[in-house]
Order: structure tokens, then C-alpha cells, then sequence
């Protein structure tokens, strides 16, 4: 192992350094004319020591000065007051007694000699003889043929006057490898291998059988029964007998063919074979010696990083002695030394990355996880790939490539452990913690499962919990659901940062920091890395803030009564279990999941829902009635945690300084009981059964997504993983490159990583979120919050806007419009039928059945002065006039009692005086009936009336077939063409009933069964003020707008032509399901919603538009006047569902415009359907298209709650226009986002051009200008793009996502080309000078790992300017975009620094030497050299010039022409990027390619 190690890096140092020059042409070889060039005079040379056998010996012109009397001449020629200490530089490091005779040193020259005609080759001898002539130690016409007539040093001179002090070059000191730490390095690195090698031998044989102990876990929770009728089972036995039944069935009751009974296990090698939903548990037993070889490993990661450190500092003579190399012998073998150990570090890292989270368990132990310390979770995560359809060959073949090395290497694993615990040393039950949710080892199966405990599913099942839970009871559902409390770890600042480095892309960028560091580019190094360190430490604040505030919403604690034993008790809201009965109280926030046992509840939504309006709750009914707490009418008597409860029965309307924490909080355990022992004795009139407790609640569960979400593929990443690879290809070509031009030796390889890491920019994945950042936070300034970053992108995007009409398009609520009466034929006239009255505004004038059932049926409630429930029953309810004396009730059987308004005699009215009514049974509006019903007792004649209201349509179908009027179908269609909102009402008379209790129990088929149709109710629903123009300028944006409504298809037509969805001269062809008889197949029917005259051949009509729209495209104009159809489809819900049936939804879907009387889960299937084609928008009101919102791509919540967590966005401004905002600010973070990346590609493309020609010429640009570039211009001007402010209005097309498209490679790679051919043009013309050539650069004498000497010459000049101009500009030409931001000009921030940049450059390139550019090294040299050219002698110091002319100021000529070429190469990148690109010539080359080779891109109707 030592012999390979050393032979290794001795090889690295054969490399040995070469002269490096250009490969083509031999620097000063001949002028522009093809002429020898002749050797050039160097001056401001220092002569060499000259030594003597004595002082008077010296020349005249370095005779030594006569010392004080207090001083002595020592050997070094100076004078001192004691020569102990002095250094004699003619015994060349030698002592006395090594040399034959000591000389002594004649002081130093004070003047600086020219050498004419000055040969690099000989340099040495030229120096010495102009010196001896300086000094008349030869004669002024002597010839260096003749020498300078002094001998070289030699320490067995004895007989000669003087010589040089050109001690002779001491041989490098080698290192041969076997040296102590080398020998400490080898036996630490080989006793490491060996370790680990014992050890997987011994983990292997103790982990033989270790496959068949793994289990399979599902993550749908088994349900634990609970007897409704003995609600006291549910401990000990009962539940342990209920996991040993489900201990291998999925939470549906089906069994898994994945789990297994027993401990025979599940036998799966790995999660990538489980299905979706499925875990794989691996349990591991600590072993000692496997934890001392972990941290061993977490030890030499360190150690690695120590390594480079030590190597580096000896590069810098800080390890031993102060000396250069001096625990590496020497440069030669440091480099090699250093090459080495940086590959074997980044091998290690890299590996420690990769196996990061399995790294813990390799040195652990296999066993049963029964038994286990630590169980390991591996879950399979799929990434949802979003805009499918900017994905072309190259990206699938990359994608085909990443998904095999997924499938080969388990990438899409995610690995967590989770410690077995138990909740005390005694308890023999064993849990663990996956995902804030408890897995409870089963003593009978020995397998781990998730549980929930199942209530019961009807509402008397439910309340045959009223009466709580035992103590033993509540502890033992404790344990298998744990606590009501989500715990949210999140870290501190230092272990955030920590895990924030451990990635790949800061492995990268420290790998290049090391060698930066090592290369004496330590001050560049030192900004990029307090850049990263920077940019680390603001994403880690900004996360741990987003975490904070995740915190702050889930562990939320606090304090109510609940029944336990009977009796109420002060508990903590995290005790609580299903089954718990919980007192509720105004003001308390609820914690859990429940239903309403008894008494109402008010409560605010807003925050979970998005809802504005206070929610009421209503109690569960002594009935068979099925509940579902997510599902239809079940809705109304549940309620969700998080939400604030405003009012309840019982109890005061909540304020913010009166609530069940306050009352609570601050006291203590004694009088907390006293409080609950106090009220104990009077039963709480308001108490809901918890259901669902922890992550199983709503709120749980959003939480649960906010802190495990799915991980997304956006286009970005499916084609940032396609650019990565042109990168690393094009990177791998400038680091051959490098190689070959500096030289083949191992500075070359240190060049070439350079090269490798400008190209291969590591903020290029960052840029790519500056956009989103920014796009946020314009919209919060425009009160439209955010809570998923990346989906502001995906709004730049949107081609499909879908609208909930209701609260959206049109204004909160409806206004009550008139009440239509039916008159029902008297029982004596022969063949009448039932008819229409006229509509009447005044609801006193109507008779007193109608009356009643609008005052008495609907769900309204009061919260002090406020109506609290549905809009439409608010609204309908107000215009009656009447009062509600809710919690005035003379009986327990009346739910509402309501009192008519004082009249005076009214000509028309058969009402006169006030009179009384009690509700006394109501079913709430369930969506799938489209109806409610109440049953209201009339207290003054005691009669019980039956009233049902719902949708027009389908009270038709319910009433008695006598009351309904012929004309109903197209008297209800006229309202609704005129756009109003139409319910029915019908009424039953049940006659005097004395048993009321009887009504009570009756089921809702009895009730709403026999009614007749009384009257329609028509509610006005007035479009918001600026919602036509919103929806005009998303069409005018190229956004096709879809109304997806619960209301009647006839009203959404309506409000579609009233908003301009629809144009007011399209036909509209409404489909709708049609049974000729019962039991009949459903038969589609379309039919022209003018005359309602049937369509038969709908397909040939939207052919034939088709056709229309795609040669109306072919011509210019406006894309709205282009696209927009003259047949528009709307359909019912039937037809829709009919639709989907038949799989035909697809092909009409884009031809649709509204979509009627759709359900919740209907609007989220109509949504998800337009996902496939389009990426697609949803915005609501947070109400029932809650599922919508979340589902959509992007989904919009118009809700006053910033805080609502139910769609991406919300929006505090209700108005359409917060929808065209969202989109100007997607499109312009999305063009932003390209526009940063284009000019991070562009920095690495133009870097790497710089690198590599200055390579070619041996030079290097000086240190000045790479400050300039990488700390100021490209830090700078990567934020000031992505200012640039977003367009006032939305363009007719969206932004490219392409990172590889034709349209950003263009705007790439053109603008390189150009920068290409200007900087090797200008280069061509510097040759072509002949002030220049002669005077080349020259690195031959030269090592060319001191870059920082190689850039005082024109060659680093001429590169250095050509360059920054071109990166400055980058900037400007990426800026445009004003069809997405506005023009350049209002980026302000840009507009400063890119008038400063260019006028600096300018100053640089045209300015005659000043202080300004001398700081750069540009147009400067010595200050006598400047002298001698004409220029004022500099009041600023220079540091001398590196080259033999001692200057680089360019004649004033060739500067203008620089400027110029430089200003030109300006010039034609804006026009390309202007013109081509973005102008009409890349729309020619696009229309020309459209039309040989077709157009894929979607085209939506507008």
C-alpha cells in the first residue's frame, strides 16, 4: 500500500513545470511585416551582490561607507552595531568553515542598469556585464564576448579579488514517502480499510437471514371498533383482540399480499418493490464496535478536510518554520500532494453523501423490528412531474438514463429511523414515530400498525358516546394514537447550517474553494466563499422561519373540559383521544376533529377553508342518518380543528379578550378543577364527540403535507438535468484544453479546474429561484400570499383559468330579486292545470304558505347582530322581514322560533298581526339532493307544514307531478337566461299533529315526500365591477377562461356573456342528459340555449370552427379576434358525469365554457381533467371548491385570511384581477428566473473563453479584474436583473420554461459566438500592431504557477477589457423581456450599475494612465517607465511592472479602436437578442419551421 500510494504521487510530481507558450506562434519572433523582431532594451534591472576577499576591493560606486565610531562593518557591507546576527549572502547559506575563503558582500546597488538588447537566455550574463561596466570593472567598449571580467562564485575561490554572489541553485530537498506522517497516513488509511472490511465480513454473516425479519407496514391507519351500544369497550382485551383481527388487513379490510402474520416476515429486498402507500421496516440493534467505526468515519470526513488545510497552509509556510513547502519538500511534490488528496477526499465525501442516511444502520445490526433499538422507514417517493408537455427527445432520453440509475441505486428511497420507544421502562408495549404518526408494535402478529378508532357511521351512533370515556379508557386509545399534539422539530441554527452544507452543491463549491485557496487566489476565494457562506446563511434564516411559523400552527396547545368518568374535568386539548366528549365555550380554538353532540357552534373557517363567513354547526340528530365528516350533509354537524369558535349555545359571542384559554391559562391545578368541579353539576349546553385527533384531522393532515410534501419535478428540473450535462461537456473540453496550453504539468490541472468551475456555475440552480422569490414577494406587497414558492413559476404558465362563478366572478352573495308564485288548480276545475303568477318583489303580499316557508326554511343563525350562514339564506331570509328568537324556545323540540314583522291591513294581503312559528325539524342542504327541508309548527293553528327548497330542477322531480306548471321548463329557462339565481320551494301540510316527537323521528324520505310546488325564489347575481375586464385581459393574455359552477347552466351562460367568457355573438349549445323513460339509458342531448331547438351533429359544427380558428391563426391580428369560437359548449353535471362515463370528455373538453351544477368533487374531477391537457388555474372562494383550488396547478383562494392554507395562493383583494396579477407576476419571476440563468450560462461560457485564451498566451488577467468581475459585476448585476420591474399588462404568449429550447440556446450560445469572434478578433488586430509585436509576452523565464505575475502585458489588457465589457452587457441584453417585464429602462438598479460598469470600462480602456486604472493594471506601468513616455511621474504607488517594456498604455489610436469594437460587440449583442431572439426575425425562423415541420404547442379557444 505504501509502495502504490508513493508511487502515485511521484508520478503527479514527474509532471515537472514546463515553459508554457503559445502552441502556434513563438512570442517575438517576427514584426507585422514578417521581419526578425530585435531583442528589446530592459531596464530598471538591479545588479547582483558583488563579493570581495576585502573591502577595498569594492568599486568606487559600492565602496562600503565609513561607519560611526559605535558601529562596525560587518559582512554584509552595512554598518552595525553588532554583526552576531548578520547574514554574509556570499557564503550562499554556507558557514565559514565550508568555504575556502570568506568574501564579503560590497553593498548593494543603489541604481537599477539597463540591459540592450536584452536575451532572456541570457540574462544572467548580461546583467552581470553591464553591472561590471557600471561600475568600471570592464571597459565601456568591451563586448560581452569578453565577459564581465569577474568569476562566478565558488567556495573553493582562495586567490581570486572578487566574483558574484550567483550562489548556485541548492538542490530542492525530496520527500521520499517513507517519512513519519507518511507512514501515520498509511497505517491510518490502511487500518480504516481494514476495519470496515472486518466489519461488512462480520455484518454479513450476522445479517444472513436478516431479509425474511423485514415487515411491510401500510400507512392507512386499521380501524379499532368501538360498540355504539357498550361505548365502555374500547380497553385492554377488546382493543388487542381488534389489532389481532386486523393485523394484516389494509384500513379498507382487504388483505395485504404484502404483510405477512407471524414472524415469518415480509421477505422484500427493498421499498422500490411495494406499491404506493407502503412502508418497508428494517429494525437494528446497536452494536458497540459498529458505533465506535461510525463516528470513525464522521471523524475521517474531518480529517480529510484537515488534510487539505495542512497542505494548504504548508503551501504558505505556516506549518513548518515559516518555510515555503517545508513539510512537503517542494512545490513539485506539494502540488502532487495535493492533487492527490483532494480526489481521494472528494471520493470520500461524495460517498459520505450518498449513503447519509443509511450510514447510521450499515453499523448497526439487522434484526426483527420487534426487537429492535431503531426501526428503519423506507418509503417510496415518486416525483410528480409537472408541464409534462415541454419535455422533447433529449429530455426524455435523459429522463430514460435518470430513472434507470433511480431503479439501480433505490434514489427514490426516502430513509428515516425511528427509535422504539415505550412510555415508561416498564410498559412492554413498544411504538414508534414515523411522520407525526405512532406505529404500535402488535404482541400477537408482531408487526407495527397505524390505528384510528371507528366511532360508528350514523348519527345515532355517534350519540351513543355522550357519556365519555373512563380514564383507563382514554390511556389505553392514548397510547395506540398518542397524543393530540404535532410535534415540529426544528433545529437550531448551527445544526440547520450544518445540514444545510451537507449537499452536493456545497461539497462542489468547497472543492474548488480548496484549490482556489491553494493556488494564492485566496482573496477571490475568500469573497466567493464568504458569498456562499452568506447566501447559506439567509436560506437557513428564511427556513427556520418558514418552520417557525409551521411550529406555531401545529403545536398549539391549550386547555378544556372534558368528560371523563362521568364527571368534567380541565384537561389539556393534547390528552384528548377519539371518544372524548369535549365542552365547548366561545372564544376556545378547537383541537380536534369532532361532531356536535349537542347545543350550536359558530365558528371561523377561514384560516383552514379559506371561508370568509362564519360557519354554523349544527347537532347530530337521534336518527339512522349516515355520517361522514367528509362528505356531504354530514359537513354541517362537524367540526375541524384549528377553527375558532365565535358563538355557541350557551355562551357568550367570543371576543378577542373572552376565550377558554384566557379563562383557563395562569391558574392553578386545584382551581382549574374547582372551575370544572363548579360547573359540573350543570351539563354544558354546547359538547362535540371527538372523532379524529392528531395528523388523522383536516388540519393534521395539511400539516403533515407542509412538513413531508411531495416532492415536485418542474420543467426546470427536468431540463436543468439536460443543460448540467452540456456544461459538464463543454467544461470537460476547456479543462483538456487548459491541460494542453499551460503545459501538460500539474499547474495545468489546477488551471483547468478553474476553468471547470467557472463553467459549471454552482449558482445556477439558485438562479433559478430568484424569480420565485422576488415574484412572491411582489405579490405579497399586492396582499396575494403565497405558501408554495415554486408555484409562482407554474402561474407564468397558466393556460387554462377555471372560475367558480358565485363569490368569484360575480358579487358576495346574491340580492333577492321577486318570488314567482304557482298557483295550484282548484280541486273542481276539469283539465286545469298548476300556473305561474307574476313575480312579485314584495314577499308581505304573498299568501301566508309561501311566507312562512321563506322565513322558516333555510339554516340562517344570529351571532348578535349578524345573520350567520349560506348567502342565499341569509339574503332570502332578510327580505322577509321576520325575526329569529334563536335560544328563546318554549320547548326542546323547537329549533328556531320565528315571529313575522307587525303589518298594517295591506290591500292584497290575507296577512294581517304577527304571528309565530317553531321549527322543529330541518335537513341541512345536501349537494348530492341539491336540497333542504324543514318542518314547522304553526302556533296558531297547529298545524305542522313540510317545506322543501333546492334547485329548480330537482324539486320538479320530487313535487307531485299536479303542481308543476306546463311551462315550468321554460319559465325556470328565461329567468335563468336573464341570469337569475332560481330555487323552488314546494310544501306538504301534515294537518294538526299531537305528537311532534313523532315529526322528529321521521326520515328525510317521509318528509319531503307528496309536496306541491309553491313558488320560485329568483335571486340577482351582479357581476363584480371589474370582472369583465379581468376576463378580457386574460383572454388578451392568451388564457382560456372556464366557469365551473354549482349554479344552473342557463345563469352561467348568462354570466359568461355579462363577463365576455362568452361572446355575445356565439351560439351556446348547452348538453344535458335526457331519459325518454324510466330505466332507460341516458341519452345525451345538445341543445342551442336561444330557441332550445335540438343540435344533432355538435361535432361536424366544432370541426368545422376548428378549422376557422386554425386559418384565422395563420394571419396576423389579435390573438383574441383569432381565437375566439363562434360555437361555445356548456354542460350540465349529468352530462359531464355522462361525459366521463363514455371516455368522451376528453374530446370535447377545450370546446366547453361552463360547467353546471357541479359538485365539490365534480369540480375537482373537471379540473384534473384539464391538468392533462393544460397547466391550469382554479380560483374560488374557498368554499366548496376548496378541493379544486388544492388540486389545480395553481389555485387562488379570494379569502380575507392570509393565513389560509387550502390553495397555494389567497388572495386578501376578492377582486378577478388578483388573477391577472398572479399571472403578470408568474410570467415575469419565470422570465426573471430564465433571465438569471441565461446569465449565469453566459458568465460561464464567456469566463471559460477568457481562461482559455489567456492560457493560450501564457498570461493572466490581473488580480483587480478578477475581483471585479466575480465580486462586483457578476454579484451585482445577477441581483439587478432579476429587478426588472413586471408588465403593466399580460402578453398574448407566456414565457419559455425551456432551459434547452431553440429559443434560450439561441439567446445563449449567439450571444457567445459573438463575444467569441470579438474577443479573437480584437486579439488578431493586437497582432496585426506593430507598436505591439516585438513586445510580446513572454512566459518562457517565467513559472507559470505565480499566475498573479503574468498580467502586465497587453495580451491580459486587451482580454480583460474585451471580457468585462462583455459580462457587463450580458446583463442588458438578458433584461429584455417587455413582453413579460417592462422595458429595460425602468430596471433602475440595472440601468445605474450598467452606466457605471461602462463608464468605468470606458475610463479603463480611453483614460490616460490614472490612479483608477493603474489599480487594475490597465494602461499603467513604473513611474519612470511613464515618465520617459510623456505622462506626469504618479503621486500613487505602483508596484513594479512585470515585463521588459514596464508598461502596458496603449497608443491613443488603438485605445479609440478598442473602445469602439468593444462598444460594437454592445451593440450586436443587444440586436441579437433584440432582433433575433425576441424580434421578427426569430418569429420569421419560428413561423418558417412551424410550417415545414408542424406546431405540437396547444392552442386554446379564447
Amino acid at each position: 500500500m505504501v509502495r502504490c500510494a508513493a508511487a502515485l504521487v511521484a508520478a503527479l510530481g514527474s509532471l515537472t513545470l514546463t515553459s508554457a507558450f503559445p502552441a502556434f506562434n513563438t512570442p517575438n519572433s517576427v514584426d507585422v511585416d514578417g521581419n526578425t523582431c530585435p531583442l528589446l532594451d530592459r531596464n530598471g534591472l538591479l545588479c547582483p551582490v558583488l563579493c570581495v576577499l576585502d573591502f577595498n576591493d569594492c568599486p568606487d560606486a559600492i565602496r562600503p561607507p565609513t561607519c560611526a565610531s559605535n558601529e562596525q562593518l560587518c559582512d554584509d557591507g552595512t554598518c552595525q552595531a553588532s554583526c552576531d546576527a548578520v547574514v554574509n549572502p556570499c557564503l550562499c547559506g554556507l558557514t565559514s568553515s565550508d568555504v575556502a575563503a570568506v568574501y564579503k558582500a560590497c553593498p548593494a546597488y543603489q541604481n537599477t542598469v539597463t540591459v540592450f538588447s536584452y536575451d532572456p537566455s541570457i540574462k544572467e550574463e548580461q546583467l552581470a556585464f553591464v553591472c561590471a561596466q557600471e561600475w568600471g570593472l570592464v571597459a565601456s567598449n568591451a563586448t560581452l564576448d569578453g565577459g564581465s571580467g569577474v568569476p562566478s562564485w565558488s567556495d573553493q575561490s582562495t586567490d581570486l579579488p572578487m566574483s558574484w554572489s550567483d550562489c548556485p541553485t541548492p538542490q530542492e530537498p525530496e520527500l521520499t514517502f517513507t517519512e513519519d506522517f507518511c507512514i501515520a497516513f498509511y497505517a491510518i488509511i490502511g487500518a480504516e480499510l481494514v476495519m470496515y472490511l472486518l466489519w461488512h465480513m462480520y455484518k454479513t454473516v450476522r445479517e444472513r437471514h436478516a431479509a425474511s425479519l423485514r415487515q411491510v407496514c401500510s400507512q392507512l391507519p386499521s380501524s379499532l371498533s368501538v360498540d355504539s351500544k357498550n361505548p365502555a369497550i374500547g380497553s385492554g382485551s377488546e382493543i388487542q383482540a381488534d389489532i389481532e383481527k386486523s393485523s394484516v388487513l389494509m384500513a379498507d379490510g382487504k388483505p395485504s399480499s404484502f404483510v405477512s402474520s407471524g414472524s415469518s416476515g415480509a421477505n422484500v429486498a427493498s421499498a422500490a418493490e411495494l406499491p404506493d402507500g407502503m412502508l418497508l421496516l428494517r429494525g437494528y440493534d446497536n452494536n458497540y464496535v459498529g458505533m465506535a467505526l461510525y463516528y470513525l468515519s464522521l471523524l475521517s470526513t474531518a480529517g480529510w478536510i484537515v488534510l487539505l488545510a495542512i497542505i494548504v497552509s504548508d503551501y504558505y509556510g505556516k506549518v513548518k518554520g515559516g518555510v515555503a513547502y517545508g513539510l512537503l519538500a517542494n512545490s513539485n511534490t506539494s502540488m502532487a500532494v495535493f492533487i492527490f488528496v483532494w480526489h481521494l477526499g472528494a471520493v470520500w465525501m461524495v460517498a459520505m453523501l450518498a449513503c447519509m442516511s443509511r450510514l447510521r444502520n450499515y453499523f448497526r445490526i439487522e434484526c426483527s423490528p420487534a426487537q429492535a433499538h431503531v426501526v428503519q422507514v423506507e418509503e417510496r417517493q415518486e416525483e410528480m412531474v409537472m408541464m409534462e408537455g415541454t419535455q422533447n427527445r433529449l429530455t426524455l432520453l435523459v429522463n430514460r438514463i435518470r430513472e434507470a440509475l433511480v431503479r439501480k441505486f433505490d434514489l427514490n428511497i426516502v430513509i428515516e429511523s425511528c427509535a422504539a420507544q415505550r412510555l415508561s421502562p416498564d410498559d412492554e408495549r413498544v411504538f414508534i414515530e414515523y411522520h407525526c404518526t405512532r406505529y404500535v408494535l402488535s404482541s400477537a402478529s408482531g408487526q407495527f400498525q397505524c390505528h384510528t378508532f371507528g366511532l360508528g357511521n350514523t348519527h345515532r351512533a355517534m350519540l351513543a358516546h355522550r357519556g365519555g370515556l373512563t380514564t383507563q379508557q382514554a390511556s389505553d386509545r392514548g397510547f395506540y394514537i398518542g397524543e393530540n399534539f404535532i410535534r415540529v422539530a426544528v433545529p437550531s441554527f448551527p445544526v440547520a447550517l450544518l445540514k444545510e452544507f451537507l449537499s452536493y452543491i456545497y461539497l462542489y463549491q468547497m472543492m474548488c474553494m480548496w484549490v482556489w485557496f491553494y493556488f494564492n487566489y485566496y482573496k477571490m476565494a475568500l469573497v466567493q466563499f464568504s458569498v456562499i457562506i452568506a447566501s447559506a446563511f439567509v436560506k437557513v434564516a428564511i427556513r427556520l422561519h418558514s418552520e417557525y411559523k409551521v411550529k406555531s400552527l401545529a403545536e398549539h396547545n391549550s386547555e378544556c373540559r372534558v368528560k371523563r368518568d362521568g364527571k368534567w374535568a380541565v384537561l389539556s386539548t393534547a390528552d384528548l383521544v377519539p371518544g372524548d366528549v369535549v365542552a365547548v365555550d366561545a372564544g376556545m380554538e378547537i383541537m380536534c376533529d369532532g361532531c356536535v353532540l349537542q347545543g350550536e357552534v359558530v365558528v371561523d373557517e377561514s384560516s383552514l377553508t379559506g371561508e370568509a363567513m362564519p360557519v354554523r354547526k349544527l347537532p347530530l340528530k337521534m336518527d339512522d342518518m349516515a355520517y361522514d365528516a367528509q362528505q356531504g350533509a354530514s359537513k354541517t354537524y362537524s367540526v375541524i380543528a384549528g377553527t375558532r369558535v365565535l358563538q355557541c349555545t350557551g355562551s357568550i359571542i367570543a371576543s378577542p379578550s373572552h376565550s377558554m384559554p384566557s379563562l383557563l391559562s395562569g391558574k392553578s391545578l386545584a382551581e382549574k378543577q374547582a372551575i370544572a368541579s363548579a360547573s359540573s353539576d350543570d351539563e354544558p349546553e354546547t359538547q362535540i364527540l371527538v372523532t379524529q385527533t392528531r395528523t388523522a384531522t383536516d388540519k393534521g393532515k395539511l400539516i403533515k403535507r407542509i412538513l413531508f410534501p411531495v416532492r415536485y419535478s418542474f420543467v426546470f428540473d427536468e431540463q436543468l438535468r439536460v443543460a448540467v450535462l452540456f456544461l459538464l461537456a463543454y467544461a470537460g473540453l476547456g479543462f483538456a484544453l487548459s491541460i494542453w496550453l499551460m503545459g501538460h504539468d500539474m499547474t495545468s490541472w489546477l488551471y483547468g479546474v478553474f476553468v471547470l468551475a467557472q463553467t459549471c456555475q454552482p449558482l445556477i440552480p439558485a438562479s433559478l429561484t430568484i424569480g420565485q422569490s422576488v415574484a412572491a414577494h411582489r405579490l405579497r406587497r399586492q396582499n396575494i400570499f403565497c405558501i408554495d414558492l415554486p408555484r409562482t413559476i407554474m402561474a407564468g404558465k397558466v393556460q387554462v383559468f377555471c372560475f367558480d362563478k358565485t363569490g368569484t366572478l360575480t358579487k358576495e352573495g346574491l340580492e333577492y330579486f321577486a318570488v314567482q308564485e304557482i298557483q295550484q288548480a282548484s280541486n273542481g276545475s276539469s283539465g286545469a292545470s298548476a300556473g305561474f303568477a307574476a313575480e312579485e318583489t314584495d314577499m308581505s303580499r304573498l299568501p301566508n304558505v309561501a311566507q312562512v316557508g321563506l322565513a322558516a326554511c333555510h339554516a340562517v343563525t344570529v351571532m348578535g347582530d349578524q345573520l350567520i350562514g349560506n348567502p342565499v339564506d341569509v339574503e332570502q331570509f332578510r327580505a322577509t322581514d321576520w325575526e329569529l328568537m334563536q335560544g328563546e324556545r318554549d320547548s326542546e323540540l323547537y329549533l328556531d322560533t320565528l315571529i313575522s314583522p307587525f303589518l298594517e291591513s295591506i290591500d292584497g294581503s290575507d296577512k294581517l298581526g304577527r304571528r309565530t312559528v317553531h321549527v322543529i325539524k330541518r335537513f341541512e342542504f345536501v349537494h348530492a339532493r341539491q336540497s333542504m327541508s324543514v318542518a314547522v309548527l304553526d302556533q296558531a293553528t297547529g298545524h305542522v307544514h313540510v317545506y322543501v327548497k333546492g334547485s329548480f330542477e330537482r324539486l320538479k322531480q320530487m313535487a307531485n307531478s299536479a303542481s308543476v306548471p306546463s311551462n315550468y321548463d321554460s319559465m325556470t329557462a328565461r329567468w335563468a337566461r336573464e341570469g337569475c339565481y332560481v330555487l323552488a320551494l314546494a310544501h306538504k301540510d301534515l294537518g294538526p299533529v299531537d305528537d311532534l316527537a313523532a315529526v322528529t323521528r321521521m326520515s328525510r324520505e317521509q318528509i319531503e315526500r307528496g309536496c306541491d310546488l309553491v313558488s320560485l325564489l329568483l335571486f340577482r347575481n351582479k357581476l363584480k365591477e371589474d370582472t369583465a375586464s379581468a376576463i378580457m385581459e386574460l383572454k388578451g393574455g392568451d388564457t382560456r377562461t372556464v366557469m365551473i359552477t354549482g349554479d344552473t347552466a342557463l345563469t352561467g351562460v348568462y354570466v359568461a356573456r355579462q363577463c365576455g367568457m362568452v361572446s355575445p355573438s356565439a351560439r351556446v349549445i348547452l348538453g344535458d342528459v335526457d331519459r325518454n323513460s324510466a330505466g332507460a339509458e341516458p341519452l345525451l342531448v345538445w341543445r342551442d340555449t336561444a330557441d332550445d331547438s335540438v343540435v344533432d351533429d355538435v361535432d361536424r359544427l366544432l370541426r368545422s370552427e376548428r378549422q376557422d380558428i386554425d386559418d384565422a391563426e395563420k394571419r396576423l391580428g389579435n390573438v383574441v379576434s383569432k381565437r375566439t369560437p363562434s360555437i361555445e359548449l356548456a354542460v350540465t353535471a349529468a352530462a359531464f358525469d355522462h361525459l366521463v362515463a363514455t371516455n368522451a370528455i376528453r374530446r370535447y373538453l377545450l370546446d366547453i365554457r361552463v360547467f353546471a351544477r357541479m359538485t365539490p368533487q365534480g369540480k375537482v374531477e373537471c379540473v384534473q381533467l384539464h391538468m392533462e391537457r393544460a397547466v391550469t388555474a382554479m380560483c374560488g372562494d374557498g368554499g366548496n371548491d376548496c378541493g379544486a383550488l388544492r388540486a389545480a396547478h395553481v389555485g387562488l383562494a379570494l379569502s380575507d385570511s392570509e393565513a389560509s392554507i387550502v390553495s397555494p395562493f389567497s388572495s386578501s383583494n376578492r377582486s378577478i384581477h388578483s388573477c391577472v396579477t398572479l399571472l403578470r407576476e408568474g410570467r415575469s419571476g419565470l422570465a426573471t428566473s430564465i433571465a438569471g440563468y441565461k446569465f449565469l450560462i453566459n458568465y460561464g461560457t464567456t469566463m471559460s473563453m477568457l481562461e482559455i485564451v489567456q492560457f493560450y498566451f501564457s498570461v493572466i488577467v490581473p488580480q483587480a479584474v478578477w475581483i471585479m468581475i466575480d465580486s462586483f459585476i457578476t454579484v451585482g448585476l445577477c441581483i439587478a436583473v432579476t429587478q426588472a420591474q413586471t408588465a403593466r399588462k399580460l402578453a398574448p404568449s407566456r414565457p419559455t420554461a425551456r432551459l434547452v429550447g431553440a429559443h434560450t440556446l439561441a439567446s445563449i450560445w449567439g450571444q457567445t459566438a459573438i463575444n467569441y469572434a470579438f474577443l479573437y478578433g480584437m486579439m488578431g488586430l493586437l497582432f496585426r500592431q506593430s507598436w505591439f509585436r516585438c513586445h510580446e509576452f513572454d512566459s518562457r523565464d517565467i513559472d507559470t504557477s505565480l499566475w498573479w505575475l503574468l498580467g502586465d502585458n497587453y495580451e491580459a489588457e486587451v482580454i480583460s477589457l474585451v471580457c468585462m465589457f462583455q459580462f457587463v452587457n450580458a446583463a442588458a441584453v438578458y433584461n429584455f423581456g417587455y413582453r413579460y417585464r417592462r422595458a429595460w429602462i425602468t430596471n433602475y438598479v440595472l440601468v445605474v450599475l450598467y452606466a457605471g460598469f461602462i463608464s468605468a470600462l470606458s475610463v479603463l480602456v480611453l483614460a490616460n494612465p490614472n490612479r483608477f486604472s493603474c489599480m487594475f493594471r490597465i494602461n499603467c506601468g513604473n513611474p519612470d517607465t511613464l515618465v520617459d513616455l510623456g505622462y506626469a511621474k504618479p503621486s500613487w504607488g505602483i508596484s513594479s511592472y512585470n515585463s521588459p517594456a514596464g508598461h502596458n498604455v496603449m497608443p491613443h489610436k488603438f485605445r479609440w479602436t478598442l473602445w469602439g469594437l468593444c462598444l460594437a460587440n454592445v451593440v450586436l449583442c443587444l440586436a441579437w437578442e433584440k432582433f433575433v431572439v425576441l424580434g421578427p426575425v426569430g418569429r420569421a425562423v419560428k413561423k418558417l419551421w412551424v410550417s415545414r415541420k408542424g406546431d405540437s404547442k396547444l392552442r386554446v379557444k379564447l
